[in-house]
C-alpha cells in the first residue's frame, strides 16, 4: 500500500512513527543522564505498584524504548544512554535507519 508514501514524497518529510520513535529514543537518553532527585527520572523508574488486569499488559514507555533499542542493535539502552557520546552514535544511527 503506497498511499502514505505517496503523500510524503512531496514534501520530503518524515512519517509522524518515525519522528516519535527517534523523538524518545532522544529523550530516553536525557532522562536517564538526569540526577536522580529530578521528577522525571523518579516517575521513569517508580513501579507503581498493585495489580494489572488479567488480559494482555499494556506496553509501557521503557518497554516502547527497549524494542526501539533493540531494532537498532543496542542490548542495553540504559547502559548505553549513559555515555552521551554513544548515545548520540545511535540517535544517528536511528536517523539513518528511520530515514528522520
Amino acid at each position: 500500500m503506497g498511499y502514505n508514501r505517496e503523500l510524503e514524497e512531496p514534501y520530503n518529510e518524515p512519517n509522524t512513527v518515525t519522528v516519535i520513535k527517534s523523538s524518545r529514543l532522544k529523550w530516553a537518553g536525557h532522562v536517564v543522564r538526569m540526577h536522580d532527585n529530578e521528577l522525571p527520572k523518579k516517575i521513569l523508574w517508580t513501579n507503581r505498584g498493585g495489580q494489572r488486569e488479567r488480559k494482555r499488559p499494556n506496553s509501557r514507555w521503557t518497554d516502547e524504548v527497549q524494542e526501539d533499542a533493540r531494532n537498532l542493535g543496542c542490548r542495553n539502552w540504559r547502559v548505553d544512554a549513559e555515555d552521551r557520546g554513544r548515545w548520540r552514535h545511535l540517535l544517528e544511527k536511528a536517523k539513518a535507519h528511520l530515514g528522520v
